[in-house]
């Protein structure tokens, strides 16, 4: 089962593949920051300090996003539209 830490609040929870990140969080206890639930707003990015292979890879909308934040794809994802597969994936909050 997938395993999500949140940082700086250094929260866990395993959860099912094929959770949101967003999700994931609410279940560790964390309120992740998200705007429009539609991967066109930006407000849910995070940092994936480690585990990006555990995720899914980011749709063009995404990578679209991201861009327009100036965020690096490699180090980070939005929680609204990224699902976790396996393993354990470590992010920090950007807001």
């Amino acid at each position: 089962m997938p395993r999500i830490v949140i940082l700086p609040a250094n929260r866990a929870a395993e959860v099912p593949a094929g959770e949101l990140l967003l999700a994931a969080g609410e279940a560790a206890g964390v309120e992740l920051e998200a705007g429009c639930f539609n991967c066109s707003c930006g407000t849910c990015v995070v940092e994936v300090v480690s585990g990006m292979s555990n995720l899914d890879a980011p749709t063009a909308e995404e990578l679209e996003v991201l861009d327009q934040w100036n965020k690096d794809p490699d180090r980070y994802r939005l929680a609204c539209c990224v699902r976790l597969r396996h393993g354990e994936v470590v992010v920090r909050q950007s807001h």
